[in-house]
């Protein structure tokens, strides 16, 4: 056979492989957009001839491109271009002259159907703590148009008259199975929805042609190389989306490997007879989009299904499910009394048709992929997959639960028994006071200690991805490992003494080949191994031999998609 020489050799860096001894060398050669080999400079150069080039890293940092295993890429983008609350804590009034503001200045835009999203609304934090807008405040903005607050977690949104009216929901609207719409105590709406509802609603608002989708996709994929990323998981993947990136992808202009799960609703499978159905329908979505075969080209997969199975548990929501109830304050703010309430959150499928759908998905081949914020959620699904795996043994199935921020101690080693991954945003460790104490108060303190684990599921031998879930935060990949590494976020904030910090090496393992295992890309990506394709970042600092807070400091100064260089600093 013909010796293969390298088209490119990197030396004198610190090369992380992200291999199963993961090993670190100085060298490492690519060539047809795949890795060719690694190993010590000496030992790579053999590679060499007249057409290689030969890259000094100068002790500079390469590994595998990230892998951001559950986020929703396109909402992040939209988000980039809308009126932005960007996260702020603010009272109801600040709210409201903000949006006004935005009005004002946005002349183009003035009739009944123009609508106007305002994103990255903290809801959980609107000032006074408690307190929320309603559609009796947004109906006072000086405006004919269609107003709706969208929250930061995606699970809340806010809706003037108008909006509501365009959405065709009033007094009369049924609350679903799989969320909320909520009232004042006089019956009438208060134009808040939470969970399902709200995001049904957003999805349904029409925002942006074929055309305009496009430039989102592009800024969105544009962004995230400039972090680092070359692969991610949609986790909630819609037509307008993939439209938008399968047609960059055919233009030669796709940058990053997307990934998809299909959502199946309580509404697309009402009823167990309805499951054949649902997942024939998931299937023929997944067979427009999806690519026939792998190449160094980056491309569109979807090999997931999606189940909603709680919500979240912020306050004042409390949607997540819970094994026993929240905490309810029966006293004052200045002497509490807390104690039980009758809420345990909210499950948007009967056991039965959850137990029913993901064995019916997982048949088919394709991996069921959870939301699970709480340690109700996922025992309900975790007995799901108990089955699945009774029915279906031996099969490659990786069902994977996202969140998992009330995990019960009991529930690790079910993880690991059923060969289930959990996808964890680290960020979400990194608590302010407040919110710590809120999270204590609903939960009491035995529970407390459960929150925000990650060693807890490597200490039990689980494998574990990471999922950034933008926007429900800012994309920030860099300090989300910060927050892992640390179990803080600012660094005036408290450190969440829950669980103990995360190493160097489980924490970019989850992010490059323990998420591309949970996506079932690892054949092709997610570590530097001889064959796979060249999806590689090279960083400004050797990152282990920082102090693990200086991580979120990282400046990635290029990434590569299949050999091909898509972003430079």
């Amino acid at each position: 056979m013909a010796q293969i020489f390298a088209e490119k050799i990197y030396i004198n860096g610190t090369v992380f492989t992200a291999d199963k001894e993961n090993n670190i060398h100085t060298a490492v050669a690519f060539a047809a957009g795949k890795v060719l080999k690694t190993g010590n400079n000496e030992e790579v150069l053999t590679l060499q001839n007249d057409h290689s080039e030969v890259i000094d890293l100068q002790g500079k940092m390469l590994m595998p491109g990230i892998i951001d295993s559950h986020l929703h890429p396109f909402w992040g983008g939209l988000q980039r271009a809308s009126c932005n609350l960007n996260y702020a804590s603010l009272t109801v009034a600040d709210t409201l002259a903000f949006v006004q503001k935005h009005i004002d200045q946005d002349t183009t835009r003035t009739s009944d159907t123009d609508w106007l999203q305002v994103r990255a609304f903290l809801r959980q934090e609107v000032l006074p703590l408690g307190t929320d807008i309603t559609r009796r405040d947004l109906d006072t903005l000086n405006t004919k148009r269609p107003v709706i607050l969208f929250a930061n977690d995606c699970h809340t949104l806010v809706a003037n008259s108008r909006a509501l009216e365009l959405f065709g929901i009033d007094e009369n609207t049924p609350t679903p199975v799989d969320g909320t719409i909520r009232r004042f105590p006089d019956g009438t709406l208060n134009g808040i929805m939470e969970d399902a509802p709200a995001m049904r609603a957003f999805d349904s608002i029409p925002v942006l042609d074929a055309k305009s989708a496009i430039v989102v996709a592009e800024d969105v994929q544009q962004l995230l190389n400039s972090q680092g990323v070359t692969t991610v998981m949609d986790a909630r993947a819609l037509p307008l989306q993939f439209d938008a990136f399968t047609t960059l992808k055919e233009e030669d202009r796709l940058t990053i490997r997307l990934l998809g799960a299909r959502e199946i609703t309580p509404d697309n499978s009402p009823t167990v007879a309805d499951v054949p159905a649902a997942v024939a329908t998931m299937m023929q979505f997944a067979e427009k989009y999806t690519d026939k075969s792998w190449s160094e080209k980056p491309g569109i997969f979807i090999q997931h299904a999606k189940f909603f199975v709680d919500g979240v548990m912020q306050c004042p929501i409390n949607t997540a499910a819970l094994l026993a109830p929240y905490r309810e304050n029966l006293g004052s703010k200045e002497a509490p009394n807390w104690q039980p309430s009758n809420n345990k959150g909210d499950l948007y499928y009967p056991n039965e048709l959850l137990t029913a759908l993901i064995s019916a998905v997982s048949e088919k081949g394709f991996h069921p992929h959870m939301h699970t914020v709480a340690d109700g959620a996922i025992e309900v699904t975790l007995d799901a997959i108990e089955v699945m795996r009774n029915k279906l043994p031996g099969k490659d199935i990786r069902p994977s639960l996202a969140h998992n921020e009330l995990t019960s101690p009991h529930q690790f080693a079910r993880f690991k028994a059923l060969k289930v991954m959990p996808c964890l945003s680290y960020q979400w460790a990194g608590y302010s006071q407040a919110f710590s104490d809120e999270m204590r108060d609903v939960l009491g303190e035995d529970r407390f200690d459960n929150l925000e684990p990650a060693g807890k599921f490597y200490d039990a031998g689980v494998r574990v991805a990471f999922g950034s879930d933008w926007p429900i935060d800012p994309l920030n990949e860099w300090y989300d490992f910060k927050v892992a590494l640390t179990r803080k976020g600012a660094e005036d904030a408290p450190r969440l003494n829950t669980d103990r910090n995360l190493t160097f090496d489980e924490v970019l393992r989850s992010a490059t080949i323990e998420a591309a295992y949970m996506i079932d890309a690892d054949k092709y990506v997610g570590s530097l191994e001889p064959g796979k394709f060249a999806d590689y970042i090279i960083l400004d600092r050797d990152i282990f031999k920082n102090d693990p807070a200086d991580i979120e400091n990282v400046k990635v100064l290029k990434t590569f998609v299949g050999g091909k260089e898509v972003y430079t600093a």
